[in-house]
């Protein structure tokens, strides 16, 4: 067995100059398997396009890798609020985004405190732990403090995005507990705050698009997390309520940037190339209509089509990834799409005028440091044989911007390696018999690699080459 350390490779950076890479373009793997030999867990990966073979490899029964959890400590029950996010109108003011601070635990510390559990307080389903904890944290998204440290509880407060409020514990069920006895749960809180636009900021119909990116592209440090805003995306694609830069600015907001337009696409990708929050770059289309993903892509940045006739912007998405071969997938409001599939749709400007769009713009945020980070779990893969064939599957709990597929045979030698982009399945023939592990292995950014423990098969009955 491997130890975690082994696992989680991960080369030196500073938060305020981290390289961020993707999924760079390749092309149409095969399917059959070339032998090749390399290190359990690397820090560099060689982004060529790596060939895909049909292999002689075989499963054994699913197997999943699961990470061990964290402890908790520390904790006293309480009859105290909680919170759930309210809609609300952002000040329509422009803040600054303050230097970072030591992030507040999402995990248990071990404080001198006694831990206890107690019975459930009135109306509350189940008792919850408590952890004493000091800091002052904004408030990123408008949200009620509640009662008690669970869902559903009764609501206390209202807060607005930024207001500054003194914590001084926080729970197991995730919420944080503020002096005033009321609970807040942690995905409202933070440590920075939450930038948040004027209406008049870059209005202006005028669009330039830059060629390449900026010579200090990556030195940022950003607060906007695209966890939450492609898990907006991802509930919310084919709700059909607005249009497709609401949608955006919609996605945005629940990233945790406020104060948007939703006028239209153009305004909104204006607004964004004047907020300092990252940079734009131009991505070209192919003839066939799909898009190769570019390296400085993570999921969650935005794209735009360009229409060079009207000379502005005339559709917003949300990036989600690539496919194994590395073309773009990506979240649409209108013209819905749900992300899994390559983006091919819109060859030809939607707004009447009919000509063909062969260009994109992407803005790529600079990378909040809670993202592009070692994760607290492992990835896990599955392997289920079906005669020669196998097909796997492989989930993450964090976001990442490339995979590549291992296979393993006995002896430990690396015998196969595809690139997998965000898929999370694939299948493959094996036509020897014998016994097998896959891993798989995840890219967040340049700098860091994450691979999964094996989920070793056996394959007795190998596929036949027709």
């Amino acid at each position: 067995m491997i130890s975690r350390v082994g696992k989680i490779a991960l080369t030196a950076l500073t938060l305020s100059a981290m390289l961020i890479t993707s999924c760079s373009a390749a092309p149409k793997l095969s399917g059959e398997l070339n032998e090749t030999t390399t290190a359990l867990a690397v820090t560099t990966l060689d982004t060529t396009p790596a060939t895909t073979h049909e292999t002689t490899l075989e499963t054994t029964p699913e197997t999943t890798i699961a990470t061990t959890p964290e402890t908790t400590t520390e904790t006293v029950p309480q009859t105290t609020p909680e919170t759930t996010p309210a809609p609300e109108t952002a000040p329509n003011t422009t803040t600054a985004v303050p230097a970072p601070e030591t992030a507040p635990p999402r995990t248990e510390v071990q404080t001198n405190a006694p831990s206890s559990i107690t019975a459930p307080p009135s109306g509350s389903s189940k008792p919850w732990k408590e952890t004493a904890y000091s800091a002052k944290l904004y408030v990123n998204t408008p949200c009620f403090s509640r009662i008690r440290a669970e869902e559903g509880a009764e609501e206390l407060k209202e807060y607005k995005v930024n207001e500054l409020l003194e914590v001084v514990a926080y729970t197991d069920t995730s919420y944080y507990k503020l002096k005033d006895g009321g609970y807040i749960h942690m995905d409202f809180m933070s440590v920075g705050k939450a930038l948040v636009f004027t209406t008049s900021t870059s209005l202006s119909d005028a669009v330039t698009i830059p060629d390449k990116p900026p010579k200090d592209a990556g030195s940022g440090v950003g607060y906007y997390d695209p966890r939450k805003a492609l898990a907006y995306a991802a509930e919310n694609w084919d709700t059909g309520l607005g249009h497709c830069a609401a949608f955006g600015k919609a996605c945005l907001e629940a990233g945790g940037i406020y104060g948007l337009s939703d006028i239209g696409a153009t305004t909104l990708y204006n607004q964004l190339m004047g907020s300092g929050l990252g940079y734009g770059l131009k991505v070209p289309r192919r003839e066939d209509g799909l898009i190769e993903a570019p390296k400085e892509a993570f999921p969650g940045d935005i794209m735009l089509f360009y229409c060079p006739y009207e000379k502005r912007m005339v559709h917003t998405l949300v990036y989600n990834g690539c496919t194994k071969e590395g073309y773009v997938k990506a979240y649409a409001h209108n013209f819905a799409d749900d992300g899994s599939e390559p983006l091919t749709y819109i060859f030809h400007c939607p707004n009447g005028c009919g000509v063909l769009i062969d260009t994109l713009a992407l803005y790529c945020f600079d990378r909040n440091p809670d993202v592009m980070r070692a994760p607290d779990n492992l990835p896990v893969i599955k392997a289920k044989v079906n005669g020669g064939s196998v097909s796997f599957n492989w989930t993450a709990d964090f976001l990442y911007s490339d995979s590549y597929l291992i296979i393993k045979d006995k002896s430990g030698k690396e015998i196969h390696r595809a690139r997998m982009g965000t898929d999370k399945q694939h299948s493959l023939n094996f036509y020897t018999k014998g016994e097998y592990s896959a891993y798989i292995e995840m890219h967040i950014g340049e700098e860091i690699t994450v691979l999964s423990e094996g989920a070793g098969f056996k394959i007795t009955k190998p596929a036949v080459k027709e």
